[in-house]
């Protein structure tokens, strides 16, 4: 694929919907299969397709296209009547709740269908999750699951709801995981009692750590970089500057942000790029909207104190720092000279994990140059992470 051009076609076909001018064409070079599996993959379907279908494009594709914007459509609406009836139940049942993430980004894009979720998320401030859930189910959700932190409820055809008892995922970031469980500052929704939201800063500063999250773990897409763009655009010039800084650096998002944020504007508005924000971007195209799991070989790597170089990153894969093994071998702030004991030990547990096994199969099978950029790449983002 030529990731420019796809990155060129993708800015003029959002922007034309955006601004309701005339949708360009599909140029040559990109065929509509690799658009719709961009598209579709990155979770920016509608908004792609609903451009294309207006263009000189053969019936028989237009007929493929229709019935994917109907139920984009659908749901998008059950979507958002969800949430509502939700948001509803919980304010009368006395339970405090907040609504999260796509359901708040859909109401400032120009048209809710445009901005795609897979999930609807609600944060609930309780100390336990019985009296939330049973609100939940009374609505016809069917609880599927609890993982990490969060329960998964369930309703055909469309809805899927995720209710979070935290707001952070305390085994990827602790230093996150405590800002956001100790630094809640949500403020009680006009006219509610139990219904909180944030406000335009401490949204956009959750907004980038869960983004963050993502790409540390392992890559997202390039929607991210429209949610950026989209809610910059409404609120950048009210949104107060110090205090964005002062949070995000708290997080320590302040170079992760700013890179992100200037790359949505170098896609969006087509500003003058380089070869580190074309990698970027090309990267997210190709990581999906939830990435992949064996991409977070990078973010450890970039972790480590050698260079940027691929030469030897399989090396150091094998063999991580002591300052990387200290966060999951905390012995070796005590007892340095058992770090050989802990590669051994990380080695045998790392051949019965799969993830494990698919982070070794990506390093090894990218080529020196490959790996010398994604290090970089994470290496520039300084997400400096640590569980611990």
């Amino acid at each position: 694929m030529n990731y420019l051009l796809m990155m060129d076609y993708l800015a003029d076909l959002i922007k034309a919907e955006f601004d309701k001018t005339d949708i360009p064409a599909i140029p040559e070079g990109i065929s509509f299969d690799e658009l719709f599996d961009v598209a579709g993959r990155g979770q920016i379907l509608y908004m792609v397709l609903s451009g294309v279908i207006q263009t000189d494009i053969p019936e028989e594709v237009k007929e493929h296209i229709r019935p994917v914007l109907v139920r984009s459509t659908l749901k998008t609406l059950a979507q958002v009547t969800a949430a509502r009836e939700l948001e509803e139940a919980l304010e009368a049942n006395g339970v405090r709740n907040q609504v999260l993430k796509g359901t708040v980004l859909k109401q400032i894009y120009p048209r809710p269908e445009m901005r795609e979720m897979s999930d609807i998320d609600f944060m609930v401030y309780d100390e336990t999750m019985d009296h939330s859930t049973e609100v939940v189910k009374a609505l016809g959700y069917e609880m599927d699951k609890a993982i990490s932190h969060h329960i998964i409820f369930h309703k055909k055809p469309f809805l899927m709801v995720e209710m979070h008892w935290s707001l952070y995922d305390k085994h990827v970031d602790k230093g996150q995981y405590l800002y956001f469980k100790d630094n809640f500052r949500s403020v009680k929704k006009e006219g509610a009692e139990y219904t909180y939201e944030f406000t335009n800063e401490d949204f956009y500063v959750y907004m980038i750590s869960h983004m963050a999250k993502h790409f540390y773990e392992q890559g997202c897409g390039v929607r991210n970089l429209l949610d950026i763009y989209v809610y910059w655009n409404k609120y950048g010039a009210v949104m107060n500057q110090e205090i964005l800084k002062a949070e995000l650096s708290r997080c320590g998002l302040v170079d992760f942000e700013e890179h992100m944020k200037n790359l949505a504007y170098i896609w969006l508005d087509k500003r003058k790029s380089n070869k580190f924000y074309n990698d970027l971007f090309a990267y997210m195209l190709d990581c999906g909207i939830y990435g992949k799991g064996e991409n977070g070989v990078w973010g450890q790597l970039a972790k480590d104190k050698g260079g940027a170089s691929g030469k030897d990153a399989v090396l150091r894969y094998y063999f991580p720092s002591i300052d990387r093994m200290k966060e999951h071998y905390p012995v070796l702030e005590k007892a340095p000279f058992l770090l050989p004991a802990t590669w051994i030990h990380r080695g045998i547990t790392g051949v019965s994990d799969k993830s494990k096994m698919d982070r070794r199969k990506k390093l090894v099978e990218s080529s020196e140059s490959r790996a010398t950029d994604m290090i970089s790449i994470y290496k520039k983002l300084k997400l400096d992470f640590n569980s611990q």
